[in-house]
């Protein structure tokens, strides 16, 4: 495929409140805790720099760990001719990846397509990248999806089944998700000046006028959420 002119977004400023939970004493944001040789916002930025076309990298981070982001991404910040910036997040994801839309759109204002990716999922490949971005091309937006397998429930504030979901058609959203670009900025401004609780930049991308077409999701690539996703590392033992 031609691979049109993109920017990237690693979203890092979240608070890891339940990855630092009781059982976790290392109280360190998940986005830094090392795996394997690198950290795992090592992992989760290196191979969109394998594909062509990308213009600048935009990582957010939380107020305070500015310092820490720089020593995760290691070489990264310097060994790649593509510009890597890092910018200060907000309070929620959804102001982070506006801060960081915001970013694209002045350090490079001709790119077609912004990739917004959690910096807590080390281990997306290039082949997802690749086809989620292929699809974009076709309906302006994407993500990558997995279906349900299991049963779904409803569950009541005392725990009980109250009622069973039919799970056609239903399925769970992974990242990289991907959107035109600016239409995904004119979508995020306009979402930051009403009240709604928006789950994920699919959903604020519908619901000002977008089509999000769907990728074949990969079971991989998962989001580090509670310490025991990383069993492994050495500073949760």
């Amino acid at each position: 495929m031609s691979f049109p002119a993109h920017g990237v977004i690693i979203t890092a400023a979240g608070s890891s409140s339940r990855f630092n939970s009781s059982d976790n004493p290392a109280k360190k944001k998940k986005e830094f805790i090392p795996l394997d040789d690198r950290s795992v916002l090592y992992h989760a930025t290196a191979p969109f720099f394998s594909l062509p076309g990308l213009k600048i990298v935009v990582v957010t981070y939380a107020e305070g760990y500015r310092d820490e982001a720089e020593v995760a991404l290691d070489n990264l910040l310097f060994a790649s001719p593509v510009p890597v910036l890092l910018v200060q997040g907000g309070e929620t994801r959804q102001q982070s990846v506006l801060l960081g839309l915001e970013a694209l759109a002045s350090h490079a204002p001709k790119i077609q397509y912004a990739l917004v990716h959690d910096g807590a999922r080390p281990w997306i490949t290039e082949e997802t990248i690749i086809s989620t971005l292929a699809i974009a091309t076709v309906f302006g937006g994407a993500a990558p999806v997995l279906p349900i397998h299991d049963s779904v429930k409803m569950i009541d504030r005392e725990g009980k089944i109250v009622s069973h979901v039919d799970r056609t058609g239903m399925a769970t959203v992974q990242t990289p998700q991907i959107f035109r670009f600016p239409e995904i900025l004119e979508a995020h401004r306009k979402a930051a000046t009403n009240d709604k609780n928006y789950l994920d930049d699919t959903e604020i991308y519908m619901d000002f006028g977008g089509l999000v077409g769907t990728s074949e999701g990969d079971l991989n690539n998962r989001k580090i959420t509670v310490a025991q996703d990383i069993p492994d590392s050495e500073e949760l033992s």
